[in-house]
């Protein structure tokens, strides 16, 4: 779970001091997490994922699949298979 975290935090540019205050947990336990001092609790866990938009799940796959996301105004947004679907058939109409 620590280098899938460690992953997502980075591929989305959050820092670990911005999902501390995002999240509600404190940097000093998120640290010890991504550095597998101590491990999260199932709640935790969820607060985590809950904060990242993401399944628990994703927080201990591998590294196989490939995540999207476009940036507006500041914002991340995740581009899904059916959004770049969307967008290719639009494409065909034009």
């Amino acid at each position: 779970m620590e280098l899938r975290l460690k992953e997502i935090l980075s591929q989305r540019g959050i820092t670990l001091k911005d999902f501390a205050i995002s999240s509600g947990i404190s940097q000093s336990n998120l640290s010890n997490y991504l550095n597998g001092n101590i491990s999260p609790t199932l709640d935790t866990l969820k607060k985590i994922a809950a904060s990242l938009n993401i399944d628990v799940v994703e927080l201990f796959k591998e590294k196989d699949d490939i995540e999207l996301y476009a940036k507006y105004d500041g914002i991340l947004y995740p581009i899904s298979k059916d959004d770049i679907i969307d967008i290719i058939s639009r494409k065909k109409q034009i």
